[in-house]
């Protein structure tokens, strides 16, 4: 039964990869591979001699995740080229729809992986979608929006940008926006404060304490930064919000 299930699998794998070979009209290996494709091939073969070949990332990332094989450098490097490959089939259309056909396919991966974060990198992920979104001049708050939905929590978000703020990447200043992650995270602390209304007053309160000290760390971190300019402005206005918002509490 086990062995019948695996077969299945492959087969669903299969399908998959002459679906997007399918698409694939202006390459004149592809007609050829999806004839191939007829009869049932092993997992190896599909990998190396397909989705390989015609730089499926997707349907690499797909089965690796069903053959088990971890590596996490090969993980990353499917996932560039996957958000790359996303962004330049949507690029002819208006950034609105754009920016709703990757949130589209994050979610559907996210829900996919859920269960199998190894083959989910979330900081690496978060990284590369507020890159992308940084150079898009897309809404602040998109990535998390959309890491929300595929049912990450908020205090897992929170310690993934966490460590890449801590990372003190050079890319940010490189974009013009070196307190891009800080505004993020206000939006994000200010979605979990809302989030948190839903739960137990007794188990809200440690949380919001939590959260308290938090937005005072960053307060004083953006008061003593020696930048200037709208940046820093921003981010430091929106903290101060933020805590103004906890006399209520």
């Amino acid at each position: 039964l086990h062995e019948l299930e695996d077969k299945m699998d492959v087969a669903q794998l299969q399908l998959n990869i002459s679906a997007c070979l399918e698409q694939m009209t202006s390459n004149p290996d592809a007609a050829a591979a999806i004839q191939q494709l007829n009869t049932l091939v092993d997992i190896s073969t599909l990998y190396s001699g397909y989705a390989e070949k015609f730089n499926l990332a997707e349907c690499q990332l797909a089965i690796i995740h069903c053959a088990g094989h971890h590596d996490p450098l090969l993980v990353q490097r499917l996932w560039r080229e996957l958000l790359t490959q996303e962004i330049n089939s949507t690029q002819h259309l208006p950034q609105v729809s754009l920016m709703s056909s990757l949130r589209n396919k994050i979610v559907m991966l996210g829900n996919t992986y859920q269960t199998a974060e190894k083959f989910f990198p979330l900081q690496f992920i978060v990284q590369q979608l507020e890159v992308i979104s940084c150079k898009g001049g897309w809404d602040e708050g998109w990535v998390v929006e959309t890491l929300l939905q595929t049912g990450t929590s908020h205090a897992h978000l929170h310690a993934t940008y966490s460590s890449l703020l801590q990372m003190k990447q050079v890319c940010w200043e490189q974009l013009g926006a070196p307190y891009h992650l800080h505004i993020v995270i206000s939006l994000l602390l200010t979605s979990y404060v809302a989030h948190l209304n839903n739960t137990p007053l007794a188990e809200r309160k440690p949380v919001l304490c939590a959260i308290q000290d938090i937005i005072d760390q960053h307060v004083v971190d953006l008061q003593a930064s020696t930048s200037v300019g709208s940046d820093v402005t921003s981010a430091l206005s929106r903290f101060k919000a933020l805590q103004a918002g906890f006399n209520k509490y």
